[in-house]
């Protein structure tokens, strides 16, 4: 057994001379040494260029990112010099073993590092991590190719047409790359759009759904054709998607249509104030299939965008946010009635929400059976705060105005007037009485 022990430790020792002391590693790594030497020393200057060059790019970077360049300027620089002397020694033949391994562990991690910090931290994240050193290191050990070969073999046939297990992945990863730049663009146009004044917001809403589809549509071509598939290989499908569009998707594309029609004639904008059926509220977004509307309950209702189309539709704020209210008040016929009218458009004119022009009316109604009517209209420019709340809030303001100046609301009665009775209905009036008279006796 020591005999075994001591004769593999001597091909560890052996192996070590050979492959980490040789010359030429032993060079390389003294390359390496001296580049890591230089980024350091020049390590500041490398972190303020960089933020220049960053700065003056012509689109928005993502929140965090001087921290985020802080934090890899220095490997990104020893990267680039590492790079830039495998291309010379490979040119000139010099030693690049231990520098080639450096430059794919410095890749490898700045593109990680990357993923990690544009997107959130998932499941298919952390995937992606593990498949960058998966690759590196297979790169590393020189079994990359083989590797590629082997998946490329692991292949099925569709007619003419051949997938491989190579293909798949590479199409799953062009894919998610394609996808990712296309909703990266999408956010970054959605943000100059929201930010652009020339624009009304049901133009903005249709450019944002024409640019999101020829975005995501443009990855999927693209994605396909960087794999080598043959696109015209789909136009079969062309007659299968048009009659799953006109049955399994009828209600889908109706919506989808309904929203552009919403959005072209501006008859619906973010902002409206509607009333659909039962449901009163504020138009929160305009999607793809359906209307965004939240109440002043906090509800929030994911009205379809057809509903808009086939049912009526009152919106409150089209033209413009005056909105006319009106109400009913009654009082008695002993009240003063000029009094009356005063004290409601007084109880008007000092409610906030209330404008002035046009000013608050307060019109005798009708002589009702038991009540004079008066009617109160008035202006809000405010509906997205409610209506039924302001009625309520004037309509209590009215009561105690009233009540304050002896006025009453007056409220349905009869009055009874007995003339004469005849001397049959004296008598039974009489035995009633009588009866429950004793009745009561009987009963203590």
């Amino acid at each position: 057994m020591p005999a075994e022990f001591m004769g593999l430790l001597d091909d560890i020792i052996s192996w070590i001379e050979i492959e980490i002391f040789a010359l030429h590693n032993l060079i390389s790594l003294g390359v390496l040494v001296i580049l890591a030497g230089i980024i350091y020393l020049f390590k500041t200057k490398i972190r303020d260029k960089g933020r220049l060059i960053l700065n003056s790019v012509p689109f928005n970077l993502p929140p965090g990112w001087p921290a985020f360049w802080d934090e890899i300027s220095y490997r990104f620089g020893l990267s680039i010099f590492v790079l830039f002397y495998n291309l010379i020694a490979a040119v000139l033949n010099l030693p690049i073993a231990l520098t080639l391994i450096a430059g794919y562990l410095l890749v490898a991690w700045l593109i990680i590092r990357t993923i990690t910090w544009l997107l959130p931290t998932t499941v298919w994240v952390r995937l992606i991590s593990y498949l960058i050193w998966i690759i590196a290191v297979l790169n590393i050990i020189g079994l990359y190719d083989l590797f590629v070969a082997f998946f490329e073999d692991l292949e099925v046939s569709l007619g003419n047409f051949q997938i491989s297990l190579m293909m798949i992945i590479r199409g799953v990863i062009i894919l998610g790359i394609f996808f990712w730049i296309a909703s990266w663009s999408e956010k970054y146009f959605r943000r100059r759009l929201q930010r652009s004044n020339s624009l009304t917001p049901s133009v903005r809403v249709l450019v944002q759904k024409t640019i999101r589809v020829v975005l995501y549509a443009a990855a999927l071509v693209f994605a396909l054709s960087s794999i080598g598939i043959d696109l015209s290989a789909f136009a079969f499908l062309g007659g299968a998607i048009g009659v799953g569009l006109g049955f399994g998707l009828q209600k889908i594309v109706s919506n989808f249509i309904s929203g552009i029609i919403i959005v072209l004639d501006k008859s619906i904008k973010p902002g409206d104030v509607i009333e659909i059926g039962e449901v009163f509220g504020s138009v929160k977004t305009l999607n793809t299939r359906f209307v965004s509307v939240v109440t002043l309950a906090g509800k929030e209702y994911l009205i379809p965008n057809e509903s808009f189309i086939t049912n009526e539709v009152i919106n409150w704020s089209y033209s413009d946010d005056l909105v006319r209210l009106d109400t009913t008040v009654g009082v008695g016929y002993d009240s003063d009635l000029k009094q009356v009218q005063n004290l409601i458009l007084q109880t008007m004119n000092h409610n906030d929400r209330i404008i002035k022009d046009p000013e608050p009316v307060c019109l005798l109604k009708e002589f009702n059976d038991n009540t004079v009517d008066f009617e109160l209209r008035f202006w809000i420019e405010d509906p997205a705060k409610g209506v039924a709340n302001i009625k309520s809030e004037v309509l209590m303001e009215v009561w105690d105005l009233l009540a304050e100046n002896d006025v009453n609301i007056a409220f349905p009665q009869r009055d009874l007037h007995f003339e004469s009775f005849s001397a049959e209905a004296v008598e039974s009036l009489k035995e009633i009485f009588n009866n429950s008279k004793n009745q009561d006796s009987s009963d203590s």
